[in-house]
């Protein structure tokens, strides 16, 4: 049996593993959470090379949108026409997640939670609401990268 100093010893060798588990999850939740909120202000600002420091720009990159009448955009050409379109009949996009709710397994993250957007068409009209948003990014190396999101409009009771 191991004298108390040795089991005192691994007792705080133990806690030390576990404090440093810990804090390289809250850095790499930090870190998802970061990028989720760069995806959003690319959104906002309509900034094509921001929105391409997000993405993973892969062939198999997924984004459903828009949350009106969601269509699949598969692969990063899809996806990125389909921004260039969309941001090309608006004056101005805001779009936020105020309250993320993030999930993390090993190089796959996920985030979920309610999206408010605000949209002013080129021709004046002004349409918003909350819509349910839903991403995920996969870590290739040090970085996190979205490889799918989607937009879900949440209707409001009549």
């Amino acid at each position: 049996m191991p004298s108390h100093a040795v089991r005192t010893l691994i007792m705080c060798l133990s806690l030390l593993g576990m404090t440093s588990i810990a804090a390289a999850q809250s850095s790499e939740l930090d870190k998802v959470k970061a990028l989720n909120q760069a995806y959003y202000i690319a959104l906002s600002a309509r900034d094509l090379a921001a929105m391409e420091q997000v993405w993973s720009r892969g062939m198999h990159d997924v984004n459903i949108a828009p949350p009106i009448r969601p269509i699949a955009h598969i692969g990063w050409e899809a996806i990125k026409k389909n921004y260039i379109g969309f941001w090309g009949t608006l004056d101005e996009l805001t779009v936020s997640m105020a309250e993320p709710n993030i999930e993390i397994h090993d190089a796959v993250a996920w985030v979920y939670g309610i999206e408010q957007a605000k949209r002013r068409a080129k021709n004046g009209d002004t349409t918003g609401g909350r819509n349910f948003g839903t991403s995920i990014f996969v870590k290739e190396g040090t970085r996190w990268l979205m490889v799918f999101h989607q937009a879900a409009l949440i209707p409001t009771p009549r």
